[in-house]
């Protein structure tokens, strides 16, 4: 079903090389292009839901541990989804600034601090979109996109996208991170496949009226909902324009509902699933190799009350950490 705009309110990378022009004086050779930067970016599902509906999953320890975690260091990028609960979020990139200091508002918690805001924004829907970017580079542009296409309860956020420039040591890199419609029992048969379709089309649509050189590096990073192993997969990489990975390694799935603790509670007959994905776009340039690592992160064992009931955990989220990295 198509939805109208705008939503219903409670009421209701990578290089932007400087490419040597002329070829250097006297019989030397013309300069070679530097390559392109070889970027980690890491995509992190982090089920930081609003503690006011869900008010006993540990999203404030949660927050304050995700920045301790190993698979949290060493990138250039970081991409969060779920980042919805305002308090805990605000605290997991507040401990995260040390390393990565150059940091986008959450997508659609408002229009402050951002440089462009796009789609369907409304200040009255009543959640954010979740997707907050982090990085060790300057960010030389940063826009927010809310999708305008979603179903179930994602048609009561600003779930979109995030776009950022880079600027990697003089070198452009773009960065898209997002959240794709959720598979949700409240969009009908085939619905919510439908609106990642056009969730993925709009995000072609957008970078291709930024008109970005063919020689700068595009990476679209985050939970997309789709299956690296299901026909939607090829669909996503036609639809958004990218460029599938040439290994996916680690872990064989980012969303397990058998192994990791948290997604076996919450939703213990549902299938595992490999969702989260760190991926090029097509057209411009990117590693001769470029690797999708699923993290199976473990956590020490935490515990939360409920109704005089004791339930511990030993994962940070419901997702594993994903990263992308060439070689």
């Amino acid at each position: 079903m198509t939805l109208p705009a705008p939503r219903r309110t409670l009421g209701a990378v990578v290089l932007a090389l400087a490419l040597p022009a002329a070829a250097l004086a006297g019989a030397a050779p013309a300069a070679a292009a530097d390559p392109a930067p070889a970027l980690r970016v890491l995509t992190y599902n982090t089920f930081l839901m609003s503690k006011n509906l869900y008010p006993n999953w540990g999203q404030d320890h949660r927050a304050a541990e995700i920045p301790k975690a190993p698979f949290f260091h060493g990138n250039d990028v970081v991409v969060l989804q779920e980042a919805f609960d305002n308090s805990a979020s605000d605290a997991l990139k507040s401990a995260a600034a040390s390393e990565y200091p150059y940091q986008t508002p959450v997508v659609g918690r408002s229009k402050d601090g951002w440089d462009a805001t796009g789609g369907a924004y409304s200040a009255t829907t009543p959640e954010d979109g979740g997707v907050t970017v982090l990085s060790k580079w300057p960010v030389l542009r940063k826009e927010q996109y809310v999708y305008q296409d979603a179903c179930g309860a994602d048609w009561w956020s600003n779930k979109g996208f995030a776009y950022v420039v880079l600027n990697v040591n003089g070198t452009k890199v773009h960065v898209v991170g997002t959240h794709a419609q959720s598979t949700d029992p409240g969009c009908d048969a085939g619905e919510a496949a439908a609106m990642r379709s056009r969730q993925f089309k709009a995000i072609d649509a957008f970078l291709d009226a930024k008109n970005i050189p063919a020689n700068e590096e595009v990476l679209i990073a985050g939970d997309m909902n789709v299956d690296s192993r299901s026909a939607e997969y090829g669909s996503m990489l036609t639809d958004a324009g990218l460029v599938g990975a040439d290994a996916r390694t680690g872990h064989p799935y980012s969303f397990d509902t058998q192994e990791n603790s948290i997604a076996r509670y919450r939703y213990p007959s549902d299938p595992r699933e490999d969702l989260d994905h760190v991926l090029f776009r097509a057209g411009h340039a990117r590693p001769a190799v470029w690797r999708n690592e699923v993290v199976k992160e473990q956590s020490a064992p935490w515990t939360v009350s409920s109704w005089g009931t004791d339930y511990t955990y030993t994962n940070l989220s419901d997702h594993y950490p994903v990263t992308g990295y060439a070689g």
